[in-house]
């Protein structure tokens, strides 16, 4: 904090947090004595008090409180352990005393103070309101106290009370930036007791003690990162606002060291979602997605987001396959007074909205995201074939024993028979939300809700399609319609030591993607035509429950239980293929998959944290998590078979299909079902964990490990004898070190071991496609876990609480690493992919990131931030790998060597205006292995995005974003070959919100 905006205080705080209310007094309590330790106008917390023998270390504020008897008292200062100073002093059953120390030349001299029960004496209670967005004072912020005084912050936003002494609980409200409770700020008789506050516009808040004046509190997102004990990047809903973040994948682009895949799945420091651990309030969570162990990103919108922290390095408390790094999301909570609040949104794409593109008749409620049961398997075909799984033994000589001509008609008819695409315009983006919540005072008690809802529908589409690769050359399309909704509902009680909290959480998303492609194929001479129209509904529930217990000083119980589900329901995916304008039939395909997988996750965390001498503190954790995931897969396919040779194959798709050709036989539908393409699967985890954290003057030691149990089994019921499970059992050791050379300036260094399991569909036989290309992906039961050591080392400097720069160095050795390879197969097979165990892995690499101000006058304020990511990932390959692909090393697929960011920002304070420019590149980085020849790679590139807000008044806010600036061309290529290439287009979105 900027000390222009308070060089007259005696003591002070700067936090960032967010939203509060109201304030009340608590007098001091008889035979309570507390200290308040100073040097040159500041606090001080390296004074060991000494009263009667019972010693403790002044806290970082210069409070240190003690409930002493009546009579005499002898009082010892220590500092490092050197004597500083004595006092006494007396008191009867009904006085208190306050003794202000000061800090002279290493001497520490008192002034004691001592009150009956019931004198009243007065101090000063002042402070400063900064804008963690603008670092500007808040005008017009309304600050009370519960005995009826209330102020109004000036243009500098400072207030100021002559209040009495004791220890109050201080309400601010704003309505742009909320309300935010300060508890136990401690005035004292006769001092001019300060605070400046950061008030920012990303949530609630209770701070729990105010210090004073050059103070350093944790509370910002800078200070979290500082004071964690490990490798942190943290990213808070004020910056989800200030950079337009849609959903947490947008806001982690930004983060040192990753890079998104598909726009949806994180790769931290070169390693893809296998080596990265994810949790949603501190609780496991199932994915959506049957291809990958890891959570879509994309899934969770900014709106109901608190905060997402990215753990670098591995910590005893964290999930064992926290290897890449950690990311901890968070949920909104409470807000502090009665809230509600909507917007609309209304979007644009240069290239698509209001253009031609790809469409297909659908069901009435596509526009909701929910399919009306026109894909639904017809449910004749559905029990005739029990659910896809039995095949249909088609005959005309008795039809007691197979299925007669006449009932195979009937079996065919009943299909949707919408294989056709069109062209029809895009749309432009829609979308709205809504927000309310309350909370009250009961029995002493916070009691609050919240509650949220979001729609959003998204028209978006590949342009200029290309493809020239060894099945040939030609074009594509592309479209893919989006439709999202997010439900989110909170309660939550707060008392004086315990909380307890309900969250509740649905996210669906939708994907309607039509794709179509011409390609000429030099080698058989023709014209293939293809087409897949594919509809996909993920939808993810939670229902958690959190409690936050405080035992005493030194004591913390934190417990969790979360009940989840998703769902991934795919009905009628199509595919067909012309080749020469003529229909294969057998390339026709219509597949119905239901993916449904219920987790419980039960976690308890125990935490005593304590000084044991004046210089020398300890904090001791442990803790047990227990995770179930039971998933069931549900798959079916359906070919065509064309019976008839004189069928003109020529016409369209839809006459060929036409009712009357199932009449006559001429064509038939036919389960093409495999044995192993429906199973059930548990995934289940027990791990017990315990840490010791050693902390002196400048140097803490964290030394832990974790015990970790997991089993996977998979049971394919038409075909017993593919079962299989994958035990282990492992110990997990970490250790850290860090070192504090001054105030601005600290180093870290870290060793562990973590682990890395394969995923269930990695393992299963079932064959599955991948989402974006289409091709086979075959499992590999065979597979077994990657063990990893890692070492990390980071150098912090900080200029202030809300600048920094860090490097860090950190080097990943992988024994085992899963890779996505070729599989030894021939036919269509071969065309697919498989997963393997390689022999070893090596990855380093090192980050910068920085923050500064550039830009501080009375009216305007500006910044500039970035990070910059070096990495060098090298894989041994497997003596059988090699020989598919035909090199012995490549790099890590998804890793790039150079990723980069830059954000700038500008505020014009007396209009509430600002912007945005952020800059990101990734480099080249592999795709996918290819047989004999070099893989494929997705080029590097860069984009530029901008967003720009406006507080038109204190109830209306406008925020305007241009996403892709750049519309950099998107490129496959192969041994610098392009191989396939399309723009997406350059998105731009408005949004009014009104609060009420």
């Amino acid at each position: 904090m900027k000390s222009k905006f308070a060089p007259s205080l005696f003591g002070a705080i700067s936090f960032v947090s967010a939203l509060t209310a109201g304030l009340s007094v608590m007098q001091v309590h008889a035979a309570e004595t507390v200290f308040y330790v100073t040097e040159d106008g500041k606090p001080v917390s390296d004074l060991a008090i000494t009263v009667d023998g019972k010693q403790k270390l002044v806290r970082s504020n210069g409070f240190i409180s003690f409930d002493v008897e009546e009579g005499d008292h002898q009082v010892e200062f220590s500092q490092m352990g050197e004597w500083a100073g004595e006092a006494e002093f007396t008191l009867t059953a009904d006085q208190n005393a306050e003794v202000q120390v000061e800090l002279v030349a290493g001497e520490a001299l008192a002034d004691v103070n001592v009150f009956a029960d019931g004198d009243v004496a007065t101090g000063t209670l002042s402070g400063y309101l900064i804008s963690k967005e603008t670092d500007a004072g808040i005008v017009g912020a309304k600050v009370s106290l519960s005995q009826g005084l209330e102020t109004v912050t000036n243009q500098q936003g400072y207030f100021e009370f002559e209040v009495p002494r004791g220890a109050y609980e201080v309400m601010i409200e704003h309505s742009e930036y909320g309300q935010k409770k300060i508890r136990n700020l401690r005035v004292l008789a006769n001092v001019a007791t300060a605070v400046n506050v950061d008030l920012s516009m990303s949530g609630d808040g209770i701070i729990e003690e105010v210090v004073a004046i050059g103070t350093y509190v944790a509370d910002s997102i800078t200070a979290q990162e500082r004071d964690s004990s490990a490798v942190l990047d943290s990213i808070g809903s004020e910056q989800f606002t200030r950079f337009g973040d849609s959903n947490a994948a947008s806001a982690l682009k930004r983060v040192s060291g990753v890079s998104l895949v598909n726009g949806q799945f994180a790769v931290i420091r070169g390693l893809q979602g296998r080596y990265i651990s994810s949790t949603l309030n501190g609780s496991l969570m199932p994915s959506t997605d049957p291809m990958r162990r890891d959570v879509p990103l994309d899934l969770f919108p900014s709106s109901v987001l608190g905060s997402i922290d990215i753990q670098k390095s591995y910590t005893p408390d964290l999930p064992g396959d926290t290897t890449g790094g950690a990311i901890r999301m968070k949920t909104k909570g409470l807000p502090d007074e009665l809230t509600t609040k909507m917007s609309l949104t209304l979007g644009m794409n240069n290239r698509t909205t209001f253009s031609d593109v790809n469409s297909y008749q659908g069901g009435e409620t596509d526009y909701l995201g929910f399919d009306d049961g026109t894909r639904d398997v017809p449910s004749k075909i559905d029990s005739f074939t029990n659910g896809g799984q039995n095949a249909i033994d088609y005959c005309s000589f008795d039809p007691n024993v197979c299925t007669s001509p006449s009932e195979a008609a009937e079996l065919g008819k009943p299909f949707d028979n919408n294989f056709s695409v069109n062209q029809v315009t895009a749309r432009p983006e829609t979308g709205f939300s809504i927000a309310h919540g309350d909370v009250y005072e009961v029995d002493g008690k916070t009691r609050g809700y919240y509650s949220a809802f979001q729609y959003k529908n998204k028209w978006e589409a590949r342009h200029d399609g290309k493809i020239d690769d060894l099945e040939g050359s030609g074009d594509y399309e592309r479209t893919k319609i989006k439709t999202d909704l997010t439900g989110y509902l909170v309660f939550s009680q707060e008392g004086e030591s315990n909380t307890l909290t309900s969250k509740t959480i649905l996210l669906r998303k939708t994907d309607n993607s039509i794709r179509t492609s011409s390609v000429y194929d030099d080698e058989e001479g023709k014209t293939v035509d293809k087409a897949t129209l594919e509809w996909v509904e993920r939808q993810f529930a939670s229902q958690q429950f959190i409690g936050e217990h405080f035992i005493g000083e030194d004591h913390k119980l934190d417990w969790r239980v979360g009940l989840g589900q998703t769902t991934r329901h795919e009905p009628d995916r199509r595919t067909y293929t012309y080749t020469d304008n003529t229909l294969s039939a057998t390339s026709v395909e219509r597949r119905f998959s239901d993916l449904t997988e219920n987790a419980i996750d039960f976690g308890v965390d125990y935490t005593f944290d304590s000084m044991l001498t004046d210089v020398i503190g300890v904090k001791l954790k442990t803790g047990y998590l227990a995770s179930i995931k039971d998933r069931e897969v549900e798959l079916s396919r359906f070919g065509v078979n064309a019976t008839d040779n004189a069928l003109n194959l020529s016409q369209d798709i839809e006459n060929i299909l036409a009712p009357e050709n199932f009449d006559n036989a001429s064509v038939r539908y036919q389960v093409t079902t495999s044995l192993t393409d429906s199973y059930d699967a548990t995934d289940t985890i027990n791990a017990f964990y315990g840490s010791a954290e050693l902390s002196f003057e400048k140097l803490s030691f964290l030394l832990g490990a974790r015990s970790e149990s997991s089993s996977q089994e998979l049971e394919y019921s038409r075909q017993p004898a593919a079962n299989n499970t994958l035990d282990s059992d492992d110990i997990l050791p970490v250790v850290s070190l860090n070192w504090m050379f001054n105030d601005e300036l600290q180093f870290r260094a870290g060793m562990s071991q973590t682990l890395s399991r394969p995923g269930l569909t990695e393992r299963s036989k079932s064959v599955q496609y991948d989402p974006e290309t289409d091709e086979q992906i075959f499992g590999n039961p065979n597979l077994q876990i990657s063990k990893i050591t890692n070492l990390d080392v980071r150098a912090e400097y900080y200029f202030s609480d809300n600048e920094s720069v860090t490097l860090a160095l950190f080097n990943k050795s992988i024994t085992d690493p899963i890779e996505r390879s070729i599989p030894s197969a021939s036919g269509s097979a071969s065309d697919g992919s498989t997963f393997r165990n390689e022999d070893s892995a090596n990855l380093q690499g090192l980050e910068i990131d920085f923050r500064k101000d550039v830009l501080d006058t009375d009216n305007w304020m500006g910044f500039v931030s970035g990070n910059y990511t070096l990495l060098d990932a090298e894989v041994t390959l497997s003596e059988e790998t090699a020989g598919l692909e035909k090199t012995e090393k490549r790099k890590l697929q998804g890793q790039s060597e150079h990723l980069a960011n830059i954000q700038f920002g500008l505020d014009h304070l007396p209009t509430g205006q600002n912007l945005t420019f952020l800059v990101n590149y990734f480099d080249d980085r592999i795709y996918k292995a290819s047989r004999a020849l070099a893989p494929e790679v997705e080029e590097g590139r860069m984009s530029l995005d901008m967003v720009y807000q406006y507080e038109i008044d204190e109830f209306t806010g406008l925020k305007a974003k241009a996403t892709n600036l750049t519309d950099a061309k998107v490129v496959y290529s192969r041994d610098g070959n392009e191989i396939e290439s399309y723009y997406n287009g350059i998105g731009f979105n408005m949004t009014l919100e009104k609060k009420f």
